[in-house]
């Protein structure tokens, strides 16, 4: 369980992560060396950098690919070593396939890689721009996984290395949102993002079609914190990246970055 001035950060459902939280921190330090995460999403960051705020003598680095990398590995290490000479030991990779023929979901690609028994924490992006599809993974699957990604579906596959610096941007993907709502739970915010009727939002979450933080949730109420990011299907996805207080009439203005299908 977290610390007790730091338990009202986070959601219940959180405090196994809060705790690897600690257990890396405290690894790090008593050991004097980096420690090396698995690719965590937004809120895990958000968290990592929460519990570590209060250490001195610790450093937090993190790395996707690029600043805009959604999924990124975390480094903590004693203060004294510099991110220049850290690895965070990734692989981009980008896959080939018969376009004129075919194309690829997200959905498609992740569920054939988890198919070959990896784990999701071990899969950062999987980015896409136009029929060009790239997944950055931990370094030490890549070759695993170009002897056996061969196939996405039904479609035949190869996989080659690339350079980070060939890495899709996808930062113009993003827009800024600024939304005035009643609370934070789940339905408003996937109702309000999206100008959806809070009946038909509450539906889409009862029927499994949004997942927060990569999760499905079913429950409308669900509360969203900062650094959470909600995917609705066949709409996109937001992340909630602020508040800016209230209006007279005790709306919550909120900031969120939104993608749109």
């Amino acid at each position: 369980m977290p610390h007790s001035k730091q338990q009202s950060l986070f959601r219940e459902d959180e405090y196994q992560f809060v705790q690897q939280c600690h257990d890396w921190l405290s690894q790090s330090s008593d050991e004097y060396r980096p420690i090396l995460t698995p690719f965590l999403n937004p809120r895990e960051q958000y968290i990592l950098k929460m519990v570590g705020q209060p250490i001195e003598d610790l450093n937090i680095f993190f790395d996707g690919g690029s600043v805009e990398a959604e999924s990124q590995r975390a480094i903590i290490t004693p203060e004294y070593f510099s991110k220049d000479n850290l690895d965070f030991e990734m692989t981009l990779f980008q896959i080939d396939y018969p376009i004129k023929f075919t194309t690829l979901s997200h959905p498609q690609i992740l569920g054939a890689l988890l198919g070959l028994g990896l784990q999701r924490k071990a899969i950062g992006d999987i980015l896409n721009d136009e029929h060009i599809w790239q997944v950055m993974v931990d370094k030490r699957i890549f070759t695993y996984i170009q002897q056996n990604f061969v196939k996405v579906g039904r479609t035949t596959v190869k996989v080659t290395a690339l350079p980070l610096n060939k890495m899709i941007d996808t930062s113009k993907a993003w827009e800024e949102q600024f939304l005035l709502v009643s609370s934070l739970r789940l339905d408003t915010l996937v109702a309000a993002s999206y100008h959806l009727s809070r009946v038909v939002a509450k539906q889409m979450i009862e029927s499994g079609q949004v997942r927060l933080n990569w999760t499905v949730v079913e429950k409308p109420d669900s509360l969203i914190t900062i650094n959470d990011i909600v995917s609705v299907h066949h709409y996109g996805r937001f992340q909630l990246k602020g508040l800016d207080g209230r209006t007279k009439k005790d709306k919550i203005k909120a900031i969120e970055n939104i993608i749109r299908r």
